[in-house]
């Protein structure tokens, strides 16, 4: 955690430090007899709008332009943000010599536009290549703290859970014992030996086809209307149209369980899970409603922790999840970019 804020105060000062020791070179062409009062001004101004310009770069054009892929309304705008820096820097020194130097007139912007330009030039790439630096190494740090979490999570399920080969094992031996005109329980037992198939073996990776999660979804919801009263209302809306996206395995389940877990049951006429996921493109769109009583909706549980958890690590700045509640509902909308 330390040598993070190191980093991090490190990087920012970075820049008025290097700079500092160029204004202080350049003082004996800004001061009358090396006078620091004279040459203040020119220090503060300078200094100034360079921080405008890194800090226009680092915080605004490129988390909203670069990062994003618009490339060219980036080149656009740090251009732009050049020539104003390259214009007020050049149009500060020309005035600045005429009132140091007691010249007649001011000399022509022109003789100054280039140096000034090599500034802005050079402190535009030296911020870009520092704030790309940092980004990785926070990206690395993130990517290595979301494998340590992978690892533990491995191993705390290798020790609690029971041999894969002996429960499948024995789950065929039940499907065989159902007498085969029950179908409804037949169908039951298919689903949740679905649901444990995909949670033991093809869940445990990073990403995974967006069919799969799907299937995975209708099977889980399946299984809860069987179990569920008939005067609960349970929809699924699934509109996909590209199977193949990939997505994080797992991560809708949490919301789901969540509300079925707190769904009203009572005699009530609007008892419901509302569920929808569509995928459009590189967006998807996943919202789940259910009606609960007054009774207080445990938000501060580990699996809406654990969602936000991931999403912090997977989509870090490709993700939208809102909670909306009412008197009667309570709603999660999540948008994803893939």
């Amino acid at each position: 955690m330390k040598t993070t804020l190191f980093n991090k105060y490190a990087f920012h000062l970075l820049y008025p430090v290097v700079y500092i020791g160029f204004l202080l070179h350049d003082k004996q062409w800004y001061s009358r007899n090396n006078d620091w009062l004279t040459y203040l001004p020119t220090f503060v101004t300078h200094l100034a709008l360079m921080f405008i310009l890194v800090y226009f770069n680092t915080l605004v054009l490129i988390p909203r332009w670069l990062l994003k892929g618009k490339v060219i309304m980036y080149a656009t705008g740090i251009l732009l943000t050049i020539a104003a820096y390259t214009f007020l820097r050049s149009l500060y020194t020309q005035y600045s010599f005429y009132w140091l130097f007691d010249l007649p007139e001011p000399e022509p912007i022109t003789n100054f536009l280039w140096l000034s330009f090599v500034y802005g030039i050079w402190f535009t790439v030296i911020s870009s290549m520092l704030y790309i630096t940092q980004n990785w190494y926070e990206q690395k740090q993130r990517v290595k703290a979301a494998e340590i979490d992978q690892l533990q999570t491995e191993l705390k399920y290798l020790r609690a859970q029971m041999n894969p080969h002996f429960l499948f094992n024995g789950l065929n031996t039940i499907y065989g014992s159902i007498d085969r005109s029950n179908l409804q329980a037949r169908e039951i037992l298919l689903q949740f030996s679905d649901l444990l198939r995909y949670t033991i073996y093809e869940a445990d990776t990073d990403f995974v086809l967006m069919e799969k999660e799907v299937k995975h979804l209708e099977n889980y919801v399946a299984l809860q209307k069987a179990r569920s009263n008939a005067n609960v209302r349970i929809d699924l809306s699934v509109s996909v149209k590209d199977a193949q996206v990939p997505v994080a395995p797992m991560l809708f389940m949490p919301l789901l369980e969540n509300a079925f877990k707190f769904v009203t049951r009572d005699d009530r006429s609007d008892n419901h899970v509302l569920i929808s996921l569509s995928q459009s493109g590189n967006t998807i769109q996943f919202s789940c409603s259910n009606s609960y009583d007054t009774e207080p909706h445990e938000e501060g549980g580990i699996g809406l922790v654990n969602i936000k958890r991931r999403l912090d690590l997977l989509y870090r700045e490709k993700h939208r999840l809102a909670i909306e509640k009412t008197d009667t509902d309570y709603t999660v909308n999540l948008t994803l970019v893939v």
